[in-house]
């Protein structure tokens, strides 16, 4: 797997990949709104604090998978987001490079000491995944109505690993 900028073309596969609310939901939280569209993507790709990952298989320019990496210096903010993996191959570690990926970057490129994230509380092999690479649940921040289901975001915090001695 090797990773690259996101471009427009990416933004016609990640829509192929909501094929309903909860999954767009699941991906984006409430920022989008179904259906989704492509206008709605492209607006996504204009912030420009956040930096855009696409995951194409080594092999071919097969879209794998995408994320994005909020960075404010100004309000000392750093988050993780958008984190979506090409339904055909979940399960195989894209999700593990694309988040080991942005937390190095977003850590070597920024003073900020805490990198942040939401995570649907039902999600649980994404909470899983996070908790293995140093992320802690910091509190419940938000409950909300999916398609007439109650869903539950959990704040989780990875703080910067201090270097230690002769780095």
């Amino acid at each position: 797997m090797e990773l690259r900028s996101t471009t427009a073309y990416d933004l016609q596969i990640i829509l192929d990949w909501m094929t309903n609310n909860k999954e767009m939901v699941m991906w984006s939280g409430p920022s989008f709104k179904w259906p989704l569209d492509h206008g709605q993507l492209q607006n996504y790709l204009q912030d420009p604090n956040r930096v855009y990952w696409s995951a194409v298989d080594s092999d071919s320019p097969r879209l794998v998978g995408h994320a994005s990496l909020l960075i404010d210096q100004e309000a000392d903010l750093m988050r993780i987001g958008y984190i979506v993996v090409d339904p055909e191959r979940r399960g195989r570690g894209i999700g593990r490079k694309l988040v080991e990926s942005m937390v190095r970057y977003g850590f070597e490129s920024s003073h900020i000491p805490v990198m942040k994230l939401g995570v649907y509380a039902h999600n649980a092999p994404a909470i899983s995944l996070y908790e293995g690479l140093g992320f802690s649940r910091t509190g419940v921040v938000l409950h909300t109505e999916v398609d007439q289901e109650d869903w539950t975001v959990i704040e989780m915090a990875r703080a910067r690993v201090p270097a230690g001695p002769g780095s």
